[in-house]
C-alpha cells in the first residue's frame, strides 16, 4: 500500500487542513453524544497529527488527552501550538501500543485507519487499552463518500490510490465487532469545510490532502489546472464546499 510521507507534509499540514472552530463544535457535540464521555475522561487521540482535536477535546470537553502520533515532525508541531501544555504527547505505533491494558475510557481516532497496514489489529489493540466500559470513536471519510469529491475529480490519478487504501463502513464496522466492540453504530456528519470554491482551491495549492502528495508532479499541476478552469466556467457550487464524513463508535462492554 503507498503511504503518504509526514514528515514532509507537517509544515504545512494545518495551512491546507484548516478546520473551522464552528465545525470542531460540530465534531466535539458529536464526540461527547456518541461517546457519552464526560469531564476527566482519559481520552486517547491515536493518530493525533498536529493536535486538531486533541487541544479543543482537553480545553472545551475537559478531558484528559493523550496525542500519540507516529510521526515525530507532526508531533512537534503539536507540542508548539499546545501553549498551555493540555495535553501529553507521545510517539507511537499504532498497531502495537506500548500502553498497559486499560489505560483509557475513550479513544478517538480521525483518518487513521486508512494510512495503517493492519487497520484490524489498530482496532484490537484500541480494545485492549480501553477500559472495561470503554468506547471507541473512528472518523473519517468512506470510499462511498469520497469518491466523486473535488480532488478525485480534478485529480483524477489520486482515485486509483485511494480505492486501493480507503475504507468502507461496512468494513470499519466489521473490524469492530471482530475485536470485540459491542453496540457498533455509525453516523454520517456533514459539514461545511470551505467558505468559498476558492478557498478550496488555495488549500489544494498546499496539498490539502495527503493523497496529493502521493501523485505526480505533472499529474497535480494539471489537476490544479483543471480545478481552476471549472471555477472559471461555472458558478459557484455546494459540492466544492462541503464534505460529507462518517462516526463509527464501539461499546466494550
Amino acid at each position: 500500500m503507498k503511504k503518504a510521507d509526514y514528515s514532509k507534509i507537517a509544515p504545512l499540514y494545518d495551512k491546507g487542513r484548516t478546520i473551522s472552530e464552528q465545525n470542531i463544535d460540530l465534531w466535539l457535540r458529536a464526540i461527547a453524544r456518541l461517546s457519552g464521555g464526560s469531564e476527566g475522561d482519559r481520552v486517547l487521540d491515536l493518530g493525533c497529527g498536529t493536535g486538531r482535536f486533541s487541544i479543543p477535546m482537553a480545553a472545551k470537553l475537559g478531558y484528559r488527552v493523550t496525542g500519540a502520533d507516529s510521526s515525530a515532525e507532526m508531533l512537534e508541531v503539536s507540542r508548539e501550538k499546545d501553549i498551555e501544555k493540555r495535553v501529553a504527547w507521545d510517539l507511537q505505533d499504532a498497531q502495537d501500543l506500548s500502553y498497559p491494558d486499560k489505560s483509557f475510557d475513550i479513544v478517538f481516532m480521525s483518518h487513521l485507519l486508512h494510512h495503517c497496514e493492519y487497520p484490524d489489529k489498530v482496532v484490537r489493540e484500541c480494545h485492549r487499552v480501553l477500559s472495561e466500559r470503554g468506547v471507541i470513536v473512528i472518523r473519517y471519510g468512506a470510499i462511498e463518500q469520497i469518491r466523486h469529491d473535488a480532488e478525485h475529480t480534478f485529480f483524477p490519478e489520486t482515485l486509483a490510490i485511494d480505492e486501493d487504501r480507503s475504507i468502507t463502513i461496512n468494513m470499519v464496522e466489521g473490524w469492530l465487532q471482530a475485536a470485540g466492540f459491542s453496540g457498533v453504530v455509525s453516523e454520517e456528519i456533514e459539514q461545511q469545510t470551505y467558505e468559498t470554491a476558492e478557498a478550496h482551491l488555495e488549500a489544494t495549492r498546499v496539498k490539502n490532502t495527503s493523497v496529493l502528495t502521493m501523485i505526480s508532479d505533472r499529474a497535480y499541476r494539471e489537476g490544479l489546472e483543471r480545478f481552476q478552469d471549472y471555477l472559471e466556467k461555472n458558478p459557484p457550487t455546494s459540492w466544492l464546499l462541503y464534505d460529507r464524513m462518517t462516526l463509527t463508535v464501539g461499546f466494550k462492554t
